[in-house]
């Protein structure tokens, strides 16, 4: 097909995605009101993540600029991206409360995806038309899922990652097609911006959620050690030769497989690794190891940039060193790393046999699509082109220079080192391809935590990459060849757009009743104490706040189930006039700021430990009122600050 065909039909079917993608908004928004009895409140992690966001509002809007701000820096849990965006939402004016304007904006992340696919694919394939069939292909393959839906109309992470993910696969992309002829030491042209993209790309995955951009890189570093396996070799004997040595050497294995060992050890053995004093441990060597590592590039930087990899250059300072100097500057991140590390939920059996597995009542769902043979069949089809594509270009190799060895070690090295090396690795829809297999592997191996929700956010970059393929086979295969793959696509899209207008398809009427849209699920009644203790706060009131309810030792009662909703509630009811505030001895030296205090606890006995903060603080809490929830699992109190 000419440029100018190719264009027409483009803005056709690409006019064709865009409305698809606005009526998706349309009909999940109108799901969303109509549907779910719950639009007050989030699930547990939002409710925290908008918690912070009201106190941060709060201080931003009298004046105390320094206290709302100090969060975005200590961010332990959370990076900084999207509580910016829920604070800038909270401050815009109109009628929706914070926690719909949340949800939309998870849905406007989804929506998103849809319009970049369309400029990432038809910028790989140079085809316009290629572009926006994907972009219709991924919208119809990655909506009719199990959890997307919900999870469009959610405030959670998922479809920022989706987004900003795809983005990521297209500056990897840009970064491997320009340094694919480049050997070690060779650098990208002056006035290139790959450097500029990967960095900012990197690091927005990296702050949409922690785990996001560890994976990731844990994924690229893999396929670095792959593709350009020779020049690692160089890297390696470099840093024996130059620094490496001894103890050095003895404390750089260690601490790796340390690091390593974590998840083998959560399955394998019985130790309780989620304590404070091994984390303090973990990080102090990490850190340590970190900052030698560091000196090393440093101290030998002129040298290494002759034998280093090119790509790993830009991806490491431009991006994972500003990533980990950032997860270092706080202890607190690091735990809370580990702590996500050492979480078990056997939810599904592997995110890789979820892509593939059949429908099912079970729930949670373990499944991802709701027509499983479509993405079989299709990842079948695209493992026999990139099979055969590296079957015609097995023999092109690349090959590398080697220096004489000393001793037995170097000179085993030095083989090594001067190995000729495929020539496909350096292929950069090869490179993004085994990346995002190795992301799905990665996550696999290293997470216990195996909630449906980690397969979601790569899909839509899964998706379009596999699609790609197709217009490579051009490469590799005759013309009559070609046209088969060609067709075949056509088969995949047309069989994919179909279920548009199948049962609980978008265009359908059925759709609003065989997908799920509420994340938080039907179940008023759980939610309703919350509610009706937060109808008894005062929206003038300045209160320190008691919630007995995040008390480890009442981790396994049936009310800790509403501790972040208590948070959320109250802080709802004084956010304009009053405030709210939770208690905690490093960040409120005095309470000058409150005049009451509340408690919500399991029992109405006040915790011992709630005077003596008071009394250390030369405070008498003098109750006020006392309610007992009829259900006998909570207690509301409420106390006048006196000064002694």
């Amino acid at each position: 097909m000419n440029k100018t065909w190719d264009k027409v039909f483009g803005i056709l079917f690409g006019a064709v995605a865009l409305f698809a993608t606005g009526f998706m908004v349309w009909k999940n928004w109108q799901n969303f009101l109509e549907i779910c009895p719950i639009k007050d409140l989030l699930t547990w992690d939002e409710n925290i993540r908008l918690t912070a966001v009201y106190d941060q509002y709060q201080d931003f809007r009298d004046g105390k600029l320094w206290r709302a701000f100090v969060p975005f820096l200590e961010a332990a849990t959370w990076p900084p991206l999207r509580p910016i965006f829920s604070l800038l939402l909270l401050a815009t004016p109109g009628e929706w409360p914070i926690t719909w304007k949340d949800s939309f904006l998870g849905l406007i992340f989804y929506a998103l995806c849809f319009p970049s696919i369309i400029y990432i694919v038809s910028r790989i394939s140079g085809s316009y038309l290629f572009g926006a069939l994907v972009s219709i292909f991924v919208l119809a393959l990655s909506l009719h899922t199990s959890e997307t839906p919900a999870y469009s109309l959610s405030s959670m992470l998922e479809t920022q990652g989706m987004f900003v993910l795809l983005w990521v696969y297209w500056g990897l992309y840009k970064l491997y097609d320009s340094v694919k002829d480049l050997k070690a030491g060779q650098k990208l042209p002056v006035g290139s911006k790959v450097g500029v993209l990967i960095s900012v790309v990197l690091i927005s995955l990296f702050f949409t959620k922690y785990p996001y951009g560890l994976l990731l890189f844990i994924s690229i570093f893999l396929y670095e050690l792959i593709s350009r396996f020779p020049e690692w070799i160089g890297f390696v004997r470099f840093s024996i030769q130059k620094h490496y040595k001894g103890i050095r050497l003895l404390f750089l294995i260690v601490v790796v497989l340390l690091v390593l060992s974590l998840p083998v050890l959560r399955v394998v053995t019985d130790w309780n690794l989620d304590q404070r004093s091994f984390k303090k441990v973990l990080y102090v060597l990490t850190v340590l190891l970190f900052l030698d590592f560091n000196y090393f590039l440093y101290k030998n930087r002129k040298e290494l940039a002759e034998v280093s990899p090119p790509s790993i250059r830009i991806l490491y300072l431009y991006a994972i060193l500003p990533c980990f100097i950032w997860l270092f500057s706080n202890l607190d991140r690091v735990m809370s790393l580990v702590n996500a590390q050492m979480i078990v939920n056997k939810f599904v059996r592997s995110f890789i046999l979820s892509l593939f597995e059949s429908p099912s009542d079970k729930f949670p769902a373990s499944h991802v699509f709701s027509e499983p043979w479509i993405f079989r069949l299709f990842f079948l089809f695209v493992l026999l082109i990139i099979g055969y594509w590296l079957y015609a270009g097995r023999k092109e190799k690349i090959n590398s220079d080697s220096s004489q060895g000393n001793g037995a070690i170097d000179s085993a090295l030095a083989k090594l080192q001067s190995l000729s090396w495929p020539k496909f690795f350096r292929d950069p829809l090869f490179a993004i391809t085994v990346i995002v297999f190795l992301q799905y592997i990665v996550i696999d191996a290293s997470t216990g935590n195996k909630q449906l929700r980690h397969v979601f956010y790569p899909l839509p970059a899964l998706l379009s990459i596999l699609s790609l393929w197709f217009v490579r086979s051009e490469e590799v295969f005759e013309k009559r060849s070609r046209s088969v793959f060609y067709a075949v696509f056509i088969l995949f899209f047309i069989w994919t757009s179909s279920l548009f207008i199948r049962e609980g398809g978008l265009f359908t009427e059925t759709y609003s009743t065989k997908n799920q849209f509420c994340l938080k699920g039907f179940d008023t009644v759980t939610f309703q104490p919350a509610r009706e203790f937060a109808e008894e706060i005062d929206p003038t009131g300045k209160y320190i706040a008691f919630n007995a309810f995040h008390e480890e030792e009442n981790f396994q009662i049936p009310g800790r189930i509403l501790a972040s909703e208590f948070d959320l509630l109250f802080r709802q009811k004084t956010v304009e006039k009053g405030k709210y505030r939770n208690d905690g001895k490093y960040k409120w030296k005095s309470w000058d700021e409150f005049d009451k205090a509340v408690y919500v606890g399991p029992s109405c006995d006040l915790p011992a430990k709630y005077n003596a903060r008071a009394e250390s603080l030369g405070i008498t809490l003098v109750p006020i009122r006392e309610i007992k929830h009829k259900s006998g699992d909570y207690c509301f109190k409420e106390f006048r600050l006196m000064k002694k």
